[in-house]
């Protein structure tokens, strides 16, 4: 593992505890997407023709070895340094990706144990800043067999060793019908018309190698976050609907060794139109109105419909 192609070990004497790895591999969130939302229309009407994604905070805990308190703290000085120098920080921690991160100055130290005289190790936390993502476009290799449940442009999620916990929770919740219009004294009930919504599914990801792992990572978030909809089959709808990404609210390496990976994410994507239900369409309403009182309603304020 190094930083500026210098062994983090050999330099520093440090070494990354493993849960660093959650917040490199965490995809980071989008840029908020402009889009009109039109009142006599389902949804919304997003400009999805540039994918930008917001800055990403890394956290990275590491343990250093020192045989004295006087040679922690030199070592830890130059760490520092040498981490909070002008520009940015080349990270190679995992074979074959490199993060560009600078030094958060505004760290906080969650965790900060300076010496412990019984192991001579000291742990801490620094806080660094992804600026700009890198996209690698990749073709998926290796996979599951536990297949058919979603896919994402025609590609099955096994085919990334991508598999579901299959809480459907997000999908089937019927989704917000929009305001209708009202002048103030009068509503508009004559359509119904639905919100966009945004579903979030919580996945698991297997490899048999680093390598493989890397590669399969990539060539998902490359067809999940590219421009414009991207079609995602779902089974238990058993039909194909339009989204486009939002974010990797949470990610979560489970096992990393040179010959078995296994990750936990959940990723949050927005449907801008619900197509998979009906919520009414442009059904007529007759609304009880009185020419003097206006719209009449029942006992607890409900506005009187009849369909």
């Amino acid at each position: 593992m190094t930083i500026d192609s210098k062994d983090i070990y050999t330099e520093w004497g440090c070494t990354l505890l493993e849960g660093s790895f959650d917040g490199i591999l965490k995809y980071p969130k989008r840029k908020a997407v402009k889009y009109n939302n039109w009142a006599e229309a389902d949804g919304i009407d997003p400009d999805l023709s540039i994918v930008e994604f917001e800055p990403k905070t890394v956290k990275m805990e590491f343990i250093m070895k020192a045989d004295t308190l006087e040679m922690f703290w030199s070592r830890y000085r130059k760490f520092i340094t040498d981490l909070s120098a002008p520009g940015y920080r080349e990270f190679d921690l995992i074979p074959g990706m490199t993060n560009r991160l600078r030094f958060n100055a505004g760290t906080a130290y969650d965790k900060f144990v300076p010496f412990n005289a019984g192991e001579n190790a000291s742990v801490f936390e620094f806080s660094l800043i992804e600026d700009n993502h890198s996209i690698f476009p990749a073709t998926p290799s290796g996979g599951i067999n536990l297949r058919g449940d979603y896919s994402i442009n025609g590609i099955d999620f096994a085919d990334f060793g991508i598999g579901s916990d299959d809480k459907q929770e997000d999908i089937l919740k019927y989704p917000a019908i929009k305001t209708p219009f009202t002048d103030g004294r009068t509503t508009d009930l004559s359509t119904i018309k639905t919100q966009h919504k945004e579903i979030k599914l919580s996945l698991w990801m297997l490899a048999g190698s680093v390598e493989e792992f890397l590669n399969n990572y990539r060539a998902f978030f490359t067809q999940l976050a590219g421009a414009g909809n991207q079609e995602l089959y779902i089974k238990s709808l058993d039909g194909i609907i339009q989204i486009y990404y939002s974010d990797c609210p949470s990610f979560s390496v489970e096992i990393w060794r040179e010959d078995q990976i296994a990750v936990r994410f959940t990723i949050s994507v927005v449907a801008p139109v619900v197509s998979w239900v009906d919520a009414g369409g442009d059904i007529r309403y007759r609304v009880l109105k009185d020419s003097d009182l206006g719209l009449l309603a029942d006992e607890k304020g409900r506005i009187i419909v009849f369909n």
